[in-house]
């Protein structure tokens, strides 16, 4: 089946050429091809990182294929490879957990490929730029109408790398979590949601203590940023219905000098 769109996420920045080239060999490929940018600043390395904004992103993407490239382990014995997910969507990209949050969202994995034919490929591949050699010039030719198939040997969905995004865990009255990700505005998103405070008791209270990096906060519990004054840290549900911590016209992140990874503990205010 031909798609018109290409989603295109890594770790490549854009500062060098990278992201230019990858999407100079797909329009090579499919002059009439549209690439939506999803992200280009993923963490350096970081498949969580990518796989989290991809898994929250895809909800929101047209039909397409989806490129996804964060590949710490490029030129090793790691798989390139092609997923097919229930809904017809495609994922592209190595074979490392990447792909398989945003892939279950979209109706779980139907079937996978290899990578292997090089006649999808650039040649000779190099060993440090397989975004460029391997999975742009892929997802080029599965979306100009190249069933999935011919790209190589069918994979056992069961054996490929899984990548669990952490959730929330109650002990007693308490949420243990963490830092999924940190935005450009410096808000936290958490491993938990709404229903998670529900399920202990804390849905309806007004404040609660958040402790993270060290710090020990009575943290607002309000719908919106401005429901604390400027500065003030205040915890609301995103727009992807996780819990974030924020500041409202702060930077809650370089305040606490948390990161991705970042353990939390939400719990009610100790009286």
């Amino acid at each position: 089946m031909k798609r018109e769109i290409v989603t295109f996420l890594s770790d490549y920045g854009l500062q060098d050429e990278f992201v230019g080239v990858c999407k100079g060999v797909m329009l090579d490929i499919a002059p009439n091809l549209r690439v939506v940018d999803i992200h280009h600043y993923i963490l350096r390395q970081d498949i969580r990182h990518g796989a989290v904004v991809l898994q929250q992103s895809v909800k929101y993407m047209p039909d397409a294929v989806h490129l996804a490239v964060v590949d710490p382990s490029v030129g090793s014995q790691r798989k390139a490879v092609a997923v097919v997910a229930g809904s017809g969507a495609v994922f592209v990209g190595p074979d490392n957990g990447l792909l398989l949050p945003a892939a279950e969202m979209c109706g779980g994995i139907q079937t996978a490929f290899e990578i292997a034919n090089e006649r999808f490929m650039l040649t000779p591949v190099s060993q440090t730029f397989q975004g460029r050699d391997v999975f742009a010039p892929a997802a080029a030719h599965v979306a100009e109408g190249v069933d999935p198939s011919e790209l190589g040997p069918e994979l056992d969905a069961a054996g490929l790398v899984r990548l669990e995004i952490p959730e929330a865990w109650i002990h007693d009255d308490h949420l243990h979590a963490e830092v999924l990700q940190v935005d450009r505005f410096g808000n936290l998103q958490l491993s938990c949601e709404q229903e998670h405070l529900e399920r202990v008791g804390l849905a309806d209270g007004k404040k609660l203590e958040v402790r993270l990096e060290g710090h020990r906060l009575n943290v607002h519990h309000g719908t919106t940023f401005a429901d604390v004054p400027p500065g003030e840290f205040v915890l609301v549900e995103d727009s992807y219905n996780q819990l974030s911590l924020a500041v409202n016209k702060g930077d809650a992140g370089a305040h606490l000098r948390a990161s991705s990874g970042s353990t939390v503990i939400v719990g009610p205010i100790n009286t």
